[in-house]
């Protein structure tokens, strides 16, 4: 009943929109049985591969959700929670008046009633790649390490030979799909490589099919930014195959900082959507200058150009100028800090926690970063681990087996209300420059890795 009545009522709000004639909506009916999210939510890819949100949809008390949408385009689209996250989503196809019945599972999900030969294939596509993507996407629950995956991974190559082509009546799906199941391969053989394991393959462990990554067949076109995350998937491919050919040891940070490095990128809106991806990373407006100055001659688009513009506008939004909220929490010893405590002085102020893989990533460039201005008494280096308060002895124990030099405190599970709301944090690790006034100079201020780091300290030391 509420299934019919969550229908009933999206499509209600779109036929009384008045957009266009109901024939041209494409309604989704599904039931949820996976994750205790209350929401389901609908995404199109936009130019740069990256997801949108297009609707979303309360899940009922029986799991049903529906959606009724208008595809503004022939192409594909992602069901699931979030657009960053690559658990607990799918990916289907539509054209307008497309109509798609789905049963998500515990693991996995399945059509159910009608639907249109292109989804049929798509749930195809996905049963075969599923081994693989449960190893690589759900990481967190089902531990794998490339010992078990390569094997896997080398089977579905055989296999992935004799897969037989789409021949569905609709001949554009039929060639875009053929571009679908390479980059779909590719994303959880270089996802798995990308993501925390137990244990991490040495260069001469990698199996030949990572050695041998065609940049030039992935990037002669745009084919690859119509596929969910596209851009991303190139990237970390080219970081895997450039560790690989430098013998493992390729640097992120070094990556396009020359013109050469983009030579593997054939398209050039490809090349585009990477400058704008790596312009995304400065956090000060010298180092977004110094970067556009050499690489801008790549944008080509005048969506590329607004897009670099607004990512500018959030540079300059990013330098702060009030007074740093203050905080406090106990140090191992049950000692309390505050960061108020440390006036006159410039603080650098690390929020991490023991599960997280990039924070732990930082590690070594911030004991670097420590360990070159630790006879200056005017800065102080702070990490705060928004652990949970249930694994305090983690964090602990951690303390111990890593050795982390500066000032460690606990916030626990008084992190969100005390911390991470009042400095809009929503993704670790995050780090925050304060002056020696007390005023914030960055509420998300570069990394210990970045180039930029070194010339902000240096430049609020002389303030």
């Amino acid at each position: 009943m509420i299934k019919k009545i969550i229908f009933a009522f999206s499509l209600l709000l779109f036929l009384s929109a008045g957009y266009v004639h109901a024939q041209s909506a494409s309604v989704i009916n599904g039931v949820w049985d996976r994750t205790p999210n209350d929401i389901v939510k609908l995404f199109g890819i936009a130019e740069n591969g990256e997801l949108h949100e297009i609707a979303s949809s309360k899940i009922g008390e029986d799991g049903a959700f529906a959606f009724s949408f208008v595809p503004p385009k022939e192409g594909y689209y992602v069901i699931g929670h979030t657009p960053s996250n690559m658990t607990n989503r799918y990916t289907f196809y539509f054209k307008p008046g497309d109509n798609l019945n789905l049963h998500v599972l515990k693991e996995s999900y399945e059509l159910t009633g009608k639907n249109t030969p292109e989804n049929e294939e798509m749930a195809r596509w996905h049963d075969f790649i599923f081994p693989l993507e449960d190893k690589a996407i759900y990481f967190a629950s089902k531990p794998s390490t490339y010992k078990d995956f390569f094997p896997l991974l080398e089977d579905k190559l055989k296999e992935v030979e004799k897969y037989p082509a789409a021949s569905t009546p609709n001949a554009v799906f039929n060639n875009s799909f053929e571009h679908f199941k390479k980059f779909d391969l590719l994303s959880n053989a270089v996802t798995f490589i990308m993501t925390p394991r137990a244990e991490q393959p040495k260069e001469n462990d990698f199996i030949d099919y990572y050695r041998q990554i065609n940049f030039q067949d992935l990037t002669k076109n745009t084919e690859s930014l119509n596929y969910p995350g596209g851009l991303g998937v190139l990237m970390r491919s080219y970081i895997i195959v450039n560790r690989l050919a430098r013998e493992g040891n390729a640097n992120q940070d070094e990556f396009f900082q020359n013109e050469s490095d983009f030579a593997p990128f054939v398209n050039d809106t490809i090349k585009g959507e990477v400058v704008i991806m790596m312009a995304k990373t400065k956090r000060t407006q010298a180092s977004f200058t110094e970067y556009c100055d050499k690489f801008a001659k790549f944008i080509k688009t005048d969506s590329q150009r607004e897009r670099l513009k607004n990512i500018e506008t959030q540079i300059s939004k990013n330098i702060e100028k009030g007074k740093a909220t203050d905080f406090k929490f106990a140090d191992k010893n049950g000692k309390e800090i505050a960061l108020s405590d440390f006036k006159e002085k410039v603080v650098y102020v690390d929020v991490w926690a023991t599960w997280c893989g990039p924070c732990k990533k930082e590690l070594p460039y911030l004991k670097k970063l420590e360990a070159e201005y630790q006879d200056n008494k005017n800065i102080v280096f702070i990490g705060v681990s928004v652990d949970r308060s249930k694994d305090k002895q983690k964090w602990l124990d951690f303390l111990t087996a890593e050795q982390l030099p500066g000032i460690q405190i606990f916030a626990g599970d008084d992190a969100n209300d005390t911390l991470m709301k009042p400095y809009k944090i929503s993704g670790i690790p995050r780090f925050i420059l304060v002056a020696k006034n007390g005023k914030l100079i960055f509420a998300d201020a570069p990394r210990p890795s970045s180039g930029e780091i070194r010339s902000e300290i240096n430049s609020a030391l002389k303030d």
